[in-house]
């Protein structure tokens, strides 16, 4: 699309088709994203919203047009000479042909021009070019249009026409004499009339002899009467209009109830989530006038751009103007989108528009609806979470400050936390690439379980927390630690040489300290929403070599350890890794890691757990000369006796997460052996 396509417009063009006020709901965004579509691919007057150009972009610039020509001149209407022409489609023909086609997939075409299928031959050719005169004529939203139309009669005429066995002889000898291969085709009419004698519209061309459907008045509004009869008339609506406000423009006038939507929000197969719904009445609830309804059609390509697609979901970032839309405010959402649309997949629908409108000192004037749906068929998606105040702000913080824990001192490659290639939390290094995961459901479904991925609900804690801190608000830490055990324990594989899922866990903590940095966690404990010191400007350089500094100095950088006894948990889980460690390079199958899961971990056992590992590690030592990591028994033994564990205030959760971490440490330990462990 031409991002400088509406710079030239005036702004009484624009503010004549766009919603007058602040954004208040997804209807308002269809049709503002609809109308600045309409008008960047030129399409104005009162008809143009009508027009879908892009639907037969395939057409448009190739010999693919099929015109049945049809003279009004003499005394009675007849076919031209010759009757039909295979012409060229231009680019600045499209307003003249005028095709208007929606729901692609379901073949309708509501103008008198219509497009073939993709592998039609000469004879089903032959079928759509007599058609304009035989069938569309006759459609009943086309006779209703004519009979309420000054020019109705040019209708009439074309109808009968299509009576006449020697025009449709005519047509179809001619249609086979052009097209002698399978292929799509567009086929319209053009009419030659002398002048006055039909209402033309402003794309009329006096120089022409030959006039095509969007010159022609009459065929115009016969065109808009067949789509909006599907605003009227669907599925188990009879007559789903009436006299009342436009629920975007609040204008009195005729609303109709089943429009389609292209987030597929308010449509009557919807039914099943409305049960007391009554399909014809339900244009009193969420009405739109007809130029609303049809703004709200073209808002496809604008919304599809917008989406960050996922496996079973897509997480659509939507921008609108803060505050009443006028002509400038609509221009600059029509460039953020229109360049969206011409970006690569690579391009986030965040990211750059931050950046872009940080350049342009406009940060404050855009704001985003973030709306996560799963689209479990065609024409019917579930709404999983929704926000209308997501911030770039957030995401933009976000991916820095996962960046940053990215590239700290526990999640070097040979570190506690090391970087593994098929994870994209510690993989994807680059800002684009980055915020775009960042701002998909993907960023929590990398690291929570969430609920059934076949039958996603909107329970489901990924969405609601994508959502949550896509708008800045904070998430509960107890409740995010609850969905990494989960995540932990499924991805747990006993019967795997690594039967811990490291790499998960490696995950988990970028992200849990990303958040942590960006103030988008809380929790009744401070210490577990303070940032670890090692992001800070305090990082210390102490080490590393040295076994037990390096414990301490793990210790010492991460605030929620301050507590000692999730100190103790932690160091029972860093010896279990080591001692699991041991017992592999010993051949041992059964190793300290899958005898003590962390899903079986429990204040009521985590005692008697703590002196079998002690225990295991001091028979382990006779075959050494002094005692194997005598620093992690001794805080294992301090942090464990400090009261009585009924008296402890970690949650179970915590408690398991922290033994989890635990054991990625004693694993990943440098002074340990190798660590290509899952």
């Amino acid at each position: 699309m031409n991002t400088e396509a509406l710079e030239d417009v005036a702004d009484k063009t624009i503010e004549s088709t766009i919603p007058r006020r602040p954004v208040a709901s997804l209807r308002d965004i269809e049709v503002l994203y609809g109308a600045l579509y309409t008008l960047g691919r030129g399409l104005t007057g009162p008809y143009g919203a009508y027009l879908t150009p892009d639907a037969a972009a395939d057409q448009i610039g190739n010999e693919t047009l099929v015109v049945v020509r049809v003279d009004l001149r003499g005394e009675k209407a007849t076919l031209g000479d010759p009757p039909v022409r295979l012409e060229m489609f231009p680019e600045d023909l499209v307003s003249r042909v005028a095709h208007s086609k929606f729901s692609a997939a379901m073949g309708v075409d509501h103008s008198i021009t219509h497009q073939s299928g993709q592998t039609n031959g000469p004879e089903k050719h032959s079928d759509h070019a007599f058609e304009r005169l035989e069938r569309w004529p006759t459609e009943d939203a086309v006779i209703e249009a004519a009979s309420e139309h000054d020019d109705g009669w040019l209708i009439e005429t074309l109808a009968e026409l299509g009576e006449d066995d020697s025009v449709e002889t005519k047509i179809r000898e001619e249609v086979e004499s052009l097209v002698s291969k399978e292929g799509q085709l567009l086929h319209t009419v053009a009419i030659a009339f002398d002048d006055d004698v039909l209402t033309t519209t402003a794309q009329f061309q006096p120089d022409e002899m030959w006039h095509y459907p969007g010159e022609i008045e009459v065929l115009q509004e016969a065109m808009a009467a067949r789509k909006t009869g599907k605003f009227r008339a669907k599925n188990e609506a009879e007559d789903a209009s009436g006299d009342g406000t436009c629920f975007v423009f609040d204008t009195d006038e005729t609303v109709y109830g089943v429009v389609d939507d292209p987030m597929k929000h308010y449509l009557s197969k919807q039914m099943e989530k409305f049960p007391a719904l009554n399909a014809d009445q339900s244009w009193q609830t969420q009405g739109l006038g007809r130029d609303a309804a049809i703004r709200a059609q073209n808002a496809d390509t604008f919304l599809d751009a917008c989406a960050i697609p996922a496996p079973g979901t897509s997480a659509f970032y939507l921008p609108y103007p803060t505050g009443k839309i006028d002509a400038d405010s609509a221009r600059a959402v029509y460039e953020l989108l229109s360049e969206q649309v011409e970006a690569d997949d690579e391009e986030s629908p965040v990211g750059n528009k931050y950046r872009r409108l940080k350049k342009l000192d406009r940060l404050d004037t855009i704001r985003f609806s973030l709306i996560i749906v799963n689209k479990y068929q065609k024409d019917r998606w579930r709404v999983l979470a929704a926000t209308p105040t997501a911030s770039i702000h957030i995401i933009e913080e976000i991916t820095q400050q996962h960046r940053t824990v990215q590239n700290s001192r526990w999640v070097e490659k040979k570190e506690i936390f090391p970087k593994r290639e098929k994870f994209p939390l510690l993989s994807i290094t680059e800002p684009e690439p980055l915020s775009n995961v960042i701002s998909s459901v993907a960023y929590l479904g990398e690291t929570c379980l969430g609920d059934d991925a076949d039958d996603p609900s909107s329970d489901d804690f990924r969405f609601r927390g994508t959502a949550t801190i896509a708008s800045g608000k904070q998430l509960r830490v107890e409740e995010l630690l609850e969905e990494y055990v989960a995540k932990l324990v499924d991805r747990f594989d006993p019967d795997s040489q690594y039967p811990f899922p490291i790499a998960t866990l490696a995950q988990q903590y970028v992200q849990l300290n990303a958040l942590r940095a960006c103030d988008l966690l809380t929790a009744d404990d401070e210490r577990l929403v303070t940032q670890p010191q090692h992001m800070s400007d305090q990082t210390s350089q102490t080490t590393a070599n040295n076994r037990q500094e390096q414990f301490e100095q793990f210790i010492e950088d991460h605030p929620a350890l301050s507590d000692k006894t999730r100190e103790g948990v932690f160091a029972l889980g860093a010896l279990v890794g080591r001692i699991s460690r041991y017992q592999s390079r010993e051949g041992k199958s059964m190793t300290a890691v899958k005898q003590y899961p962390i899903d079986n971990l429990t204040k009521h056992n985590i005692r008697r757990i703590a002196t079998e590992v002690v225990d295991s590690n001091i028979v382990y030592s006779d075959e050494y000369a002094g005692t194997m990591y005598g620093e992690l028994m001794d805080t294992v033994c301090d942090g464990l006796e400090t009261a009585e564990p009924t008296d402890w205030e970690l949650s179970t959760q915590d408690l398991r997460f922290h033994y989890a971490m635990g054991i990625a440490y004693g694993q990943n330990d440098s002074s340990t052996s190798e660590t290509n462990n899952e």
